[in-house]
């Protein structure tokens, strides 16, 4: 019965993905807690290998400098699930933070179209990845994980996500 309880606090947590697993044309600006401010940018790519959309987003953050570039590349864009589409995606991720720590990741996300709600839109996405970031203890270094949850109001977005690097993280983004 606590190997149950564990493995469903695990999966709660991963259903927390920071960005969608579908690429998106956006810019935004956020805070993430503990104390850093981000800058991000997202743009679809006209690389299209087999037809399937493919992405690319930066993000910076200061004052604490870190830098990190996430590659997508969404593999089954049109899932129905309880009458709700839902995408999944593979993505590679590469981090730089002060002083000196480089790593990557690759994983997988997926993102699910919750119900609207009137003219507001929503999204809930999840991501997982296994690759070596320093951060403490072996286990946090060795996976990337993330929960979030986006709502649009075109051509704006609110993003409300937490993940490996931050407690909480909250952006508004331009889309077009």
């Amino acid at each position: 019965m606590k190997r149950l309880w564990i493995s469903a606090a695990l999966l709660m947590g991963l259903a927390l993905a920071s960005t969608p697993a579908y690429p998106e044309n956006s810019a935004g600006l956020g805070y993430a807690h503990p104390g850093a401010g981000v800058f991000s940018i997202g743009a679809v790519l006209p690389v299209a290998p087999l037809g399937l959309d493919t992405g690319l987003e930066l993000e910076l953050r200061y004052p604490r400098l870190g830098v990190s570039a996430t590659g997508k590349l969404l593999v089954l864009p049109s899932l129905t699930v309880g009458g709700q589409f839902m995408a999944v995606g593979v993505y590679t991720e590469l981090r730089y933070a002060d002083p000196g720590r480089f790593g990557g990741y690759l994983g997988g996300g997926l993102s699910w179209d919750l119900p609207p709600m009137g003219p507001v839109e929503g999204v809930l996405s999840a991501q997982l990845g296994v690759g070596y970031f320093p951060k403490g203890s072996l286990l946090r270094s060795l996976f990337g994980y993330g929960l979030g949850l986006r709502l649009y109001y075109d051509p704006v977005a609110l993003e409300l996500a937490t993940n490996d690097r931050d407690v909480v993280r909250a952006s508004l983004l331009y889309l077009w």
